[in-house]
């Protein structure tokens, strides 16, 4: 007695219509040997073929495993909405399953990427081995859901099955949207040298989160859109008057979508564009470098009328005393200013004096300082030839320490500000701080301003949009 009623069965529908045991192998995903194997009785159909083959052979799941036709009369649309309830519930788990194994693969790629560059020093490596985990992440995922969207049949057979192969589609789109933005954390590995390691430290760190950003956003505006579009031709696809509804539900809310798509990048561009140069600006400003030192103390010794030995540029070129300015009484103290005319006033002195160019020559302007010693009394006085005193003299004191030749030797201890060319350079850093502070704060406001016009106007774009759905 022959008790291979299923696979006589499956060989005759098959043979009605006309396929041949590799076309139907090819067409469910499998070997010709496990088609082989159905119709010989050697195995049976998994049961999550079974609505792929009565699908395909225009049967019922009961009437092949019985292996021969029932009823012509149709199951009932609630047994047939059961059956397909039960069969989608496996699907899903079966894709969250699919999910999580690429999820796991792509964070995979980003430890193993990451202890290789790190720990072992070997980024290029590191980099290569995270590589192949992305790929196995995207292929392992394409596979699966691409045999899950086989196994649950046309979508418009079902508001659920049409609901189903959606998500299947935006699965796929968050499992690429992933891989890109792990790939863009891990891509500054490849640019390292081999056999060295990417130092871990904030300045790569904050580089990596960046370029994670990059490659997340261009995932986004790339995989979003096909996703928007795959959407449209597989709802233009299901049209069937059990689900003409939910059809139409899916339609506006992707139309709705891809509404956004096009236009929400666009409204916010400005914003992001004004937003961006107000925070390098800021940035900019913020690295500007304060290059005033603090005020010195000087010390060195002279007689009473005598002063330092003349530096800088007064010991290299020739000079004449064009005017002195003088006390009123001998025992007045404070500050005089000395002017001297130079022919050829040496150039690389000329932003440590103030100088004025005239048709003689170039005028320079020196301090003359007179003070009183708190010990004897006597007025001290000396002129600041020396560059690193033009920016001026404060805090006397003289103190005496014996006596040569007749007069007071006094050790002489004062405060010195930052040179001229000290203070000019922080004079133009202050500026350039100002300048970038300002031209910072009008970018931010104009993004706020493109934003204020803008998202109204979307606003109102969106509404008049939805009216026409």
């Amino acid at each position: 007695m022959n008790d291979n009623h299923m696979g006589e069965f499956l060989a005759a529908l098959r043979k009605s219509k006309g396929y041949t045991q590799q076309e139907i192998a090819d067409i469910l995903g499998v070997s010709n040997k496990t088609v082989s194997s159905w119709e010989t009785g050697a195995s049976c159909p998994d049961i999550s073929m079974l609505p792929v083959l009565a699908e395909l052979y225009g049967v019922t799941c009961d009437e092949i495993i019985r292996g021969r036709r029932m009823s012509a009369e149709a199951p009932s649309p609630a047994k047939r909405e059961k059956a397909m309830e039960h069969l989608l519930q496996r699907q899903k788990a079966n894709l969250f399953t699919v999910c999580w194994i690429a999820g796991g693969l792509a964070g995979a790629a980003l430890l193993l990427t990451s202890l290789i560059g790190y720990a072992a020093l070997e980024s290029l490596i590191g980099f290569f081995v995270g590589l192949i985990f992305h790929a196995a992440s995207i292929i392992t995922a394409a596979i699966c859901i691409r045999r899950l969207r086989f196994q649950t049949g046309e979508a418009w057979e079902s508001e659920a099955a049409l609901n189903f192969t959606l998500s299947l589609m935006r699965a796929m789109f968050w499992i690429v949207f992933a891989n890109a933005a792990v790939f863009g954390f891990d891509l500054l590995h490849a640019f390292i040298p081999a056999h060295a390691g990417l130092s871990l430290d904030g300045e790569n760190l904050l580089l990596q989160l960046l370029a994670a950003a990059g490659g997340a956003l261009l995932a986004f505006l790339i995989g979003y859109s096909v996703l928007l579009h795959k959407e449209k031709k597989r709802l233009t696809a299901a049209e069937a008057d059990g689900i003409k509804s939910a059809i139409a539900a899916a339609s506006r809310k992707n139309a709705l979508a891809r509404f956004r798509m096009r236009r929400i990048p666009l409204t916010v561009l400005p914003f992001l564009l004004f937003a961006a140069c107000a925070v390098c600006l800021l940035w900019a400003a913020g690295t500007v470098e304060d290059t005033v030192e603090m005020p010195q103390i000087e010390q060195f010794n002279m007689l009473a009328e005598t002063g330092p030995e003349v530096s800088g540029p007064f010991a290299e070129a020739d000079y004449t005393l064009v005017s002195e300015e003088q006390p009123s009484s001998a025992n007045e103290t404070g500050e005089y200013e000395v002017v001297w005319l130079f022919p050829d006033f040496p150039d690389e002195w000329r932003d440590y004096y103030h100088t004025e160019k005239t048709k003689e020559g170039t005028l320079v302007t020196v301090k003359k300082y007179r003070f009183a010693s708190e010990l004897t009394g006597e007025i001290v006085q000396f002129t600041a030839f020396d560059p690193d005193w033009q920016g001026g003299l404060h805090d006397f004191h003289a103190d005496p320490i014996g006596e040569t030749q007749g007069q007071m030797l006094y050790a002489i201890t004062m405060r010195a500000e930052p040179t001229l060319m000290a203070q000019r350079q922080a004079q133009e850093a202050a500026n350039r701080q100002d300048i970038l502070s300002w031209l910072s704060l009008g970018f931010g406001a104009l993004a706020l301003l493109s934003f204020a016009v803008t998202v109204p106007l979307y606003v109102k774009r969106e509404c008049k949009f939805k009216k026409t759905l």
